[in-house]
């Protein structure tokens, strides 16, 4: 296993003790929001470390390219879903939330896989909208970490970023099947 790969799996086992800081934080246990921003920005650094270091040092891999998105998906899913199960984060977020951001990755992936049974392997390239997506939605999970008052408008841009790469990744999958089938 490659140093980079090595990154992700450490994010991940990261993971478990975020959330349960989440879960246990409330106004009187501060420290425990502390820690959980912490460690979310410790994750946030892995996931930027981890593909520099495998694009320098050619240690790009299949297993990588499978369980480095799969843990931003988790951590980032995860996140809201326990961040709104908390009602003890203010501002924080709603309950709608959540089922909004996860439907989209949903869409994507089911997209991805109905695309490839029916036209054979197509590549899914990582796309503007879905990186813009990506760092705005952890952006929203570091306002909301913080307390900061910036949090709603954060998350009205998340929202409209997430609908925005929902559309992108549709045509984007809709003009690879109209190549396919002129050939």
């Amino acid at each position: 296993m490659t140093v980079a790969n090595h990154i992700t799996v450490a994010r991940m086992a990261l993971m478990p003790v975020f959330l349960g800081c989440v879960l246990g934080y409330s106004p009187d246990r501060e420290y425990f929001r502390h820690i959980a921003f912490a460690l979310y920005a410790a994750a946030a650094i892995s996931d930027i470390a981890d593909g520099n270091i495998a694009r320098y040092f050619g240690q790009v891999s299949r297993l990588g390219k499978r369980l480095d998105p799969l843990a931003d998906k988790l951590l980032i899913n995860l996140s809201f879903i326990f961040l709104a199960s908390n009602a003890h984060f203010d501002p924080g977020v709603p309950l709608w939330a959540p089922p909004v951001f996860l439907a989209r990755d949903v869409y994507i992936v089911l997209g991805a896989y109905l695309i490839n049974e029916r036209y054979g392997p197509f590549k899914v390239a990582p796309r503007l909208s879905g990186k813009t997506t990506t760092v705005l939605q952890m952006a929203t999970v570091i306002s909301v970490l913080l307390g900061t008052p910036l949090t709603t408008g954060v998350l009205a841009g998340t929202v409209a970023a997430t609908g925005w790469s929902a559309v992108d990744y549709f045509f984007a999958g809709y003009k690879q099947v109209q190549e396919r089938k002129k050939n």
